[in-house]
């Protein structure tokens, strides 16, 4: 965690560090763009296995080129990581195309089973990455809070469920698409049930956390009242 900039004499508190627009665009290279190379590749004369393996690169691509800019990775990138390395290893040893649609329903259940396994841990995934949008004086004020509030554990603890479930059922159904439908409806279908489903998810994520703001008076992500009052370190 870096330490917070030295801020202007008239500065009350620090700025998150994260935008929505960061988020917004690692969700379109995750989902979109493996659809596209996907019917690119498809509509280039690519036949089904080598279109699907050719539409897991771009998250891969992003996930390591993060690594490399940030010359650091951590344990949530390191967790999908090797999670995407397994499997690109599970398609180079071939099973069909049934196999390789399975495979994205079952990285989404491995997935949703580490989000749920986070829960109840000290750093569940949602602390994890409400931290990545702050430093300093406002990543710490969170931390503090997180030790000393159980409303504020019990919240994160909630929403970590919340999306270890998404990823359960996302999984579940793409599961049930891969062995019943024809394959190349599988693609399309699967990444429109995964954007519907994460619309869903994070509509439930925006209306809980402002009822849990008004209740309790602490932000689930942002930054709590105290820090923002507090005066910047010298």
């Amino acid at each position: 965690m870096k330490d917070m900039a030295c801020a202007p004499p008239s500065a009350t508190a620090e700025k998150p560090t994260g935008t929505v627009r960061g988020p917004l665009l690692s969700l379109a290279a995750d989902i979109l763009l493996p659809l596209a190379v996907y019917y690119a590749a498809r509509a280039l004369g690519a036949g089904q296995a080598p279109a699907l393996l050719l539409s897991g690169a771009p998250p891969a691509l992003r996930l390591l080129a993060g690594a490399v800019r940030q010359h650091r990775i951590d344990g949530v990138d390191l967790f999908f990581t090797v999670l995407l390395a397994s499997a690109a290893l599970v398609s180079l040893l071939g099973g069909g195309t049934q196999v390789l649609l399975c495979k994205d329903a079952v990285l989404s259940l491995v997935v949703g089973g580490w989000v749920l396994s986070t829960a109840f841990t000290h750093r569940p995934l949602v602390l994890q990455l409400g931290q990545r949008l702050h430093r300093g004086t406002a990543a710490r004020a969170r931390s503090k809070a997180w030790q000393d509030s159980a409303e504020f554990r019990r919240g994160l603890r909630v929403l970590t469920v919340l999306w270890g479930a998404e990823q359960l059922l996302d999984g579940g159904l793409g599961a049930l698409a891969a062995l019943t439908l024809p394959t190349d409806t599988v693609p399309l279908l699967a990444r429109a049930q995964s954007v519907a489903l994460l619309a869903l998810a994070a509509v439930v994520t925006a209306v809980y956390s402002r009822r849990f703001r008004t209740r309790h008076g602490l932000p689930l992500f942002g930054i709590p009242t105290a820090a923002r009052r507090a005066p910047p370190s010298p």
